[in-house]
C-alpha cells in the first residue's frame, strides 16, 4: 500500500490537470463566440455564460476497513481560481501601443487556476488575451492556445491584428479549496477602433512574472514565423529586468485592434446540491 497510494494519487492528479486544460480550452472557445457574434447591433452586450469547474482531484484522507489490513485512499489535491489584474506588489499587466510618439494602453487581466498537487507537479493554467497558458515551476510558461494577436505581410507592408481581452472582477474574485465552483462571465463591451498606420510603431506587453514574459516572447516569435516574417523585419525582444516584451516592426505598419471586456465573478457550489 505504501506504493499503491502515491501511484493512484498521481494518476488522479494527472487526469484532473487534463480536465483543467480541456476546461480552459472550452472556456476560450465560448468566450470568443460571444464577441465574434456580437455584431454591430451589440445584441450580445450583457450576455452571461456560466461554467462549472471542480477544484482539486477529489481524493480523500479516509480509511476503509479491509479483511486483514486497512485500505487508504490518496489525499485529494486542492486548487484555487481567481480573477487577477495585479500582482502582489501592485504591478498591472497591460499592453501599450506606441504610434508616432503617442501611446495608448489597455490592462489585460486573467482568469487563473492554480493547483497544489500532492503526487504530481503543480501547475497553473490561465486565460489571458484570448490565449490559454500553462505555467509549471522550474520549467516555465507555454501557450497551449495562442493569444489573439496575428501578423500579416502583404506587398511589403506588415499588418498586426490585436484583440485585447480585458478580464475584470465582476463580483467575488477568488475561491480556493476543493469542490465545484461556478464561473459567470458577462460580455460587457466590444469596441472596434480605427486602424492605425505609421512607420514608427512599437507594441509592448508589460508582465508581472518573468516566466510569463518568456512565454509571451516565445509565443509571439512563433506567430511571427508563421506569418513568414524575419527577425530583421519584425524584431521581438524581451527585457528580463523589467519583464517587457516588445514588437518593433521595421516596415510601414497597420495596427488593427479592438477591445473586449468581460466581467467575471465566482460562486461556490454546494456539493450536496449537485
Amino acid at each position: 500500500m505504501t506504493y499503491v497510494i502515491p501511484a493512484e494519487g498521481r494518476q488522479q492528479e494527472i487526469e484532473h490537470m487534463n480536465y483543467v486544460r480541456d476546461w480552459f480550452t472550452q472556456y476560450k472557445v465560448t468566450a470568443d463566440s460571444l464577441w465574434i457574434n456580437h455584431g454591430e447591433d451589440k445584441a450580445l452586450t450583457g450576455m452571461t455564460f456560466s461554467n462549472s469547474l471542480v477544484l482539486g482531484s477529489q481524493g480523500g484522507a479516509t480509511q476503509a476497513g479491509g479483511l486483514f489490513m486497512p485500505l487508504m485512499r490518496p489525499i485529494g489535491s486542492t486548487g484555487g481560481i481567481a480573477v487577477r489584474n495585479y500582482d502582489a506588489d501592485g504591478g498591472q499587466e497591460r499592453i501599450e501601443i506606441h504610434v508616432d510618439g503617442e501611446s495608448i494602453n489597455f490592462s489585460l487581466g486573467r482568469l487563473e487556476y492554480e493547483t497544489a498537487n500532492n503526487y504530481w507537479v503543480s501547475q497553473t493554467y490561465y486565460y489571458q488575451m484570448g490565449g490559454v497558458f500553462l505555467k509549471q515551476p522550474n520549467i516555465g510558461t507555454v501557450s497551449r492556445v495562442a493569444p489573439l494577436i496575428n501578423f500579416k505581410k502583404d506587398a511589403g507592408l506588415i499588418d498586426i491584428y490585436i484583440t485585447v481581452i480585458q478580464v475584470v472582477e465582476g463580483g467575488r474574485a477568488g475561491i480556493s479549496g476543493q469542490g465545484p465552483v461556478r464561473i459567470d462571465t458577462e460580455l460587457d463591451s466590444v469596441i472596434e477602433y480605427e486602424p492605425l498606420s505609421n512607420s514608427d510603431v512599437r507594441i509592448e506587453f508589460y508582465l508581472t512574472d518573468l516566466k510569463d514574459a518568456e512565454g509571451w516572447w516565445k509565443t509571439l516569435r512563433e506567430e511571427r514565423i508563421q506569418a513568414g516574417l524575419t527577425e530583421s523585419e519584425c524584431p521581438i525582444t524581451l527585457d528580463q529586468s523589467i519583464k517587457i516584451v516588445s514588437i518593433d516592426p521595421q516596415l510601414t505598419t497597420g495596427i488593427h485592434y479592438r477591445t473586449v471586456r468581460y466581467n467575471v465573478s465566482l460562486q461556490s457550489v454546494a456539493t450536496g446540491a449537485e
